[in-house]
Protein backbone atom coordinates (compact mmCIF):
# COMPACT_ATOMS: atom_id res chain seq x y z
CA UNK A 1 0.00 0.00 0.00
CA UNK A 2 2.82 2.40 0.86
CA UNK A 3 4.44 1.77 -2.53
CA UNK A 4 1.21 2.68 -4.39
CA UNK A 5 0.86 5.94 -2.48
CA UNK A 6 4.39 6.93 -3.43
CA UNK A 7 3.76 6.16 -7.09
CA UNK A 8 0.59 8.17 -7.06
CA UNK A 9 2.08 11.13 -5.23
CA UNK A 10 2.08 12.34 -1.67
CA UNK A 11 -1.43 13.81 -1.86
CA UNK A 12 -4.35 11.40 -2.20
CA UNK A 13 -6.59 11.99 -5.23
CA UNK A 14 -3.78 13.67 -7.18
CA UNK A 15 -4.10 11.39 -10.15
CA UNK A 16 -7.85 11.77 -10.27
CA UNK A 17 -7.51 15.55 -10.12
CA UNK A 18 -5.07 15.53 -13.02
CA UNK A 19 -7.46 13.33 -15.00
CA UNK A 20 -10.38 15.68 -14.34
CA UNK A 21 -8.19 18.65 -15.28
CA UNK A 22 -7.20 16.94 -18.52
CA UNK A 23 -10.87 16.27 -19.36
CA UNK A 24 -11.79 19.91 -18.64
CA UNK A 25 -8.93 21.23 -20.78
CA UNK A 26 -9.91 18.91 -23.63
CA UNK A 27 -13.47 20.18 -23.46
CA UNK A 28 -12.25 23.75 -23.45
CA UNK A 29 -10.09 23.14 -26.51
CA UNK A 30 -13.05 21.62 -28.34
CA UNK A 31 -15.21 24.58 -27.39
CA UNK A 32 -12.59 27.06 -28.57
CA UNK A 33 -12.27 25.21 -31.88
CA UNK A 34 -16.03 25.31 -32.28
CA UNK A 35 -16.04 29.02 -31.56
CA UNK A 36 -13.61 29.62 -34.43
CA UNK A 37 -15.98 28.16 -37.02
CA UNK A 38 -18.97 29.82 -35.42
CA UNK A 39 -17.33 33.25 -35.82
CA UNK A 40 -15.65 32.46 -39.16
CA UNK A 41 -18.29 34.04 -41.46
CA UNK A 42 -18.41 37.30 -39.50
CA UNK A 43 -14.63 37.53 -39.27
CA UNK A 44 -14.28 36.79 -42.98
CA UNK A 45 -16.83 39.48 -43.85
CA UNK A 46 -15.00 41.96 -41.63
CA UNK A 47 -11.64 41.28 -43.29
CA UNK A 48 -13.27 41.48 -46.72
CA UNK A 49 -14.99 44.78 -45.98
CA UNK A 50 -11.80 46.27 -44.53
CA UNK A 51 -9.71 45.34 -47.57
CA UNK A 52 -12.22 46.96 -49.92
CA UNK A 53 -12.56 50.06 -47.72
CA UNK A 54 -8.80 50.56 -47.52
CA UNK A 55 -8.44 50.06 -51.27
CA UNK A 56 -11.04 52.78 -51.85
CA UNK A 57 -9.31 55.05 -49.34
CA UNK A 58 -5.99 54.55 -51.11
CA UNK A 59 -7.54 55.39 -54.47
CA UNK A 60 -9.05 58.56 -53.00
CA UNK A 61 -5.74 59.60 -51.45
CA UNK A 62 -3.94 58.99 -54.74
CA UNK A 63 -6.59 60.98 -56.66
CA UNK A 64 -6.11 63.98 -54.38
CA UNK A 65 -2.32 63.69 -54.41
CA UNK A 66 -2.20 63.04 -50.66
CA UNK A 67 -0.88 59.46 -50.64
CA UNK A 68 2.54 59.38 -48.98
CA UNK A 69 4.92 56.75 -47.63
CA UNK A 70 3.32 57.26 -44.21
CA UNK A 71 0.01 56.00 -45.62
CA UNK A 72 1.47 52.71 -46.82
CA UNK A 73 1.24 50.91 -43.44
CA UNK A 74 -2.49 51.73 -43.43
CA UNK A 75 -2.75 49.50 -46.49
CA UNK A 76 -0.30 46.79 -45.53
CA UNK A 77 -1.52 46.15 -41.98
CA UNK A 78 -5.01 44.96 -43.04
CA UNK A 79 -3.29 42.82 -45.67
CA UNK A 80 -1.05 41.20 -43.05
CA UNK A 81 -3.99 40.54 -40.72
CA UNK A 82 -6.11 39.10 -43.53
CA UNK A 83 -3.26 36.85 -44.67
CA UNK A 84 -2.74 35.64 -41.08
CA UNK A 85 -6.45 34.89 -40.75
CA UNK A 86 -6.42 32.98 -44.04
CA UNK A 87 -3.37 30.97 -42.95
CA UNK A 88 -4.98 30.10 -39.61
CA UNK A 89 -8.19 29.07 -41.34
CA UNK A 90 -6.29 26.99 -43.91
CA UNK A 91 -4.64 25.06 -41.04
CA UNK A 92 -8.02 24.31 -39.47
CA UNK A 93 -9.82 23.29 -42.65
CA UNK A 94 -9.29 20.25 -44.79
CA UNK A 95 -10.51 20.76 -47.47
CA UNK A 96 -10.75 24.55 -47.30
CA UNK A 97 -14.20 26.10 -47.72
CA UNK A 98 -14.85 27.88 -51.01
CA UNK A 99 -15.17 31.16 -49.16
CA UNK A 100 -11.56 30.78 -48.00
CA UNK A 101 -10.37 30.05 -51.53
CA UNK A 102 -12.20 33.17 -52.73
CA UNK A 103 -10.75 35.17 -49.83
CA UNK A 104 -7.24 34.09 -50.73
CA UNK A 105 -7.94 35.38 -54.25
CA UNK A 106 -9.06 38.69 -52.74
CA UNK A 107 -5.84 38.88 -50.72
CA UNK A 108 -3.75 38.41 -53.86
CA UNK A 109 -5.70 41.08 -55.76
CA UNK A 110 -5.41 43.48 -52.83
CA UNK A 111 -1.66 42.80 -52.60
CA UNK A 112 -1.33 43.65 -56.32
CA UNK A 113 -3.38 46.81 -55.75
CA UNK A 114 -1.14 47.91 -52.86
CA UNK A 115 1.95 47.30 -54.99
CA UNK A 116 0.49 49.47 -57.76
CA UNK A 117 -0.37 52.24 -55.31
CA UNK A 118 3.16 52.14 -53.94
CA UNK A 119 4.68 52.23 -57.43
CA UNK A 120 2.49 55.21 -58.28
CA UNK A 121 3.60 56.97 -55.10
CA UNK A 122 7.23 56.51 -56.03
CA UNK A 123 6.58 57.71 -59.59
CA UNK A 124 5.08 61.01 -58.38
CA UNK A 125 3.11 61.48 -61.58
CA UNK A 126 -0.19 63.19 -62.20
CA UNK A 127 -2.63 62.23 -59.39
CA UNK A 128 -5.61 62.07 -61.75
CA UNK A 129 -3.76 59.75 -64.12
CA UNK A 130 -2.55 57.65 -61.18
CA UNK A 131 -6.10 57.32 -59.86
CA UNK A 132 -7.33 56.35 -63.33
CA UNK A 133 -4.66 53.66 -63.48
CA UNK A 134 -6.05 52.22 -60.24
CA UNK A 135 -9.60 51.95 -61.57
CA UNK A 136 -9.29 48.42 -62.99
CA UNK A 137 -7.28 47.03 -60.05
CA UNK A 138 -9.81 48.48 -57.60
CA UNK A 139 -12.67 46.93 -59.57
CA UNK A 140 -10.77 43.64 -59.42
CA UNK A 141 -10.54 43.90 -55.62
CA UNK A 142 -14.25 44.70 -55.41
CA UNK A 143 -15.15 41.77 -57.69
CA UNK A 144 -13.06 39.43 -55.54
CA UNK A 145 -14.87 40.71 -52.45
CA UNK A 146 -18.19 39.95 -54.11
CA UNK A 147 -16.92 36.43 -54.82
CA UNK A 148 -16.17 35.98 -51.11
CA UNK A 149 -19.64 37.19 -50.17
CA UNK A 150 -21.27 34.89 -52.71
CA UNK A 151 -19.26 31.90 -51.46
CA UNK A 152 -20.27 32.65 -47.86
CA UNK A 153 -23.91 32.85 -48.92
CA UNK A 154 -23.67 29.49 -50.72
CA UNK A 155 -22.05 27.90 -47.66
CA UNK A 156 -24.71 29.32 -45.35
CA UNK A 157 -27.47 28.09 -47.65
CA UNK A 158 -25.91 24.62 -47.80
CA UNK A 159 -25.81 24.45 -43.99
CA UNK A 160 -29.39 25.66 -43.80
CA UNK A 161 -30.52 23.01 -46.32
CA UNK A 162 -28.60 20.34 -44.43
CA UNK A 163 -30.36 21.38 -41.23
CA UNK A 164 -33.71 20.89 -42.93
CA UNK A 165 -34.88 24.48 -43.34
CA UNK A 166 -35.21 26.29 -46.63
CA UNK A 167 -33.04 29.39 -47.21
CA UNK A 168 -36.18 31.50 -47.78
CA UNK A 169 -37.49 30.71 -44.29
CA UNK A 170 -34.59 32.31 -42.39
CA UNK A 171 -34.92 35.81 -41.00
Amino acid sequence: MLRKLCMLGPVPETVKAKFVLAICLSGLLLAVGGCFWRSYPARLRTHTDLLVAFARKARDLVATGRFTAENLPELTYPLERAAAFAAETRQRAAPPPQSLVAFEGLIERYRTFVDLVDQGRRGRGDPVAAAAALKAPLESVQAAAEDVTAALTRERDAVTRAAGASPASRP
